[in-house]
């Protein structure tokens, strides 16, 4: 793989990591928003009832209100208590309101980490050039339709053939055992061998 691609990869996959730690901490922020709301629409329904008995001047008869306020030690600067509640994903997706605290609690979430994203480099113009290759195909019906006229010895003509392009020794010998493997039917193997270079051949010629 290309390295400017694994790079981005890996900065896709740090962000991703970044993006699903800060949804967690939305949803936290949201269960503890929600929580306190429940918990201060009670402390409002509980407010209004007094202030109903207070409007009727019965609030220190019907109740037990002074009692209370005696027994009562509590410390404003007591930590607020928490409510271990979890909404569910269909909730958060479904609830209009639950989408409006996202997006007000995402507003002032500030991302921990900062990835910065390299720009890739300009591509070259050599990359839109039009560049053609061509490639010579060594045609072997051709090879063995001059082999058959010539009354040579297959090896040797292989060997001293024109070829349209410049052929290894190694690959004029890999020419030979194509002919004889596709045309076997077209020669005469006569059972005679030779050596070039290393290399023993059988001797065949045309029929």
């Amino acid at each position: 793989m290309d390295e400017e691609l694994n790079r981005v990869i890996t900065q896709l996959k740090l962000q991703l990591n970044e993006c699903r730690h800060n949804l967690i901490n939305t949803q936290k922020q949201i269960i503890e928003y929600l929580n306190q709301i429940r918990y201060q629409s009670g402390i409002i329904e509980k407010l209004r009832q007094i202030k109903y008995l207070k409007d009727q001047f019965t609030l220190r008869t019907d109740t037990d209100i002074d009692e209370v306020f005696t027994k009562n030690n509590d410390v404003i600067f007591e930590t607020n208590p928490t409510y271990p509640l979890k909404l569910s994903l269909d909730f958060l997706q479904i609830n209009s309101e639950a989408h409006n605290s996202i997006r007000k609690v995402a507003k002032k979430r500030t991302a921990s980490v900062k990835v910065k994203i390299a720009l890739a480099k300009a591509i070259s113009n050599e990359y839109f050039e039009n560049n053609v290759e061509e490639e010579i195909q060594i045609n072997l019906e051709e090879i063995r339709n001059s082999f058959v006229a010539s009354g040579n010895n297959l090896f040797d003509f292989i060997m001293a053939y024109q070829f349209e392009k410049t052929l290894s020794f190694d690959d004029k010998v890999t020419v030979y055992c194509q002919l004889i493997s596709q045309y076997e039917s077209s020669f005469t193997l006569t059972g005679k061998y030779n050596s070039h270079q290393e290399i023993e051949y059988a001797m065949v010629y045309p029929k």
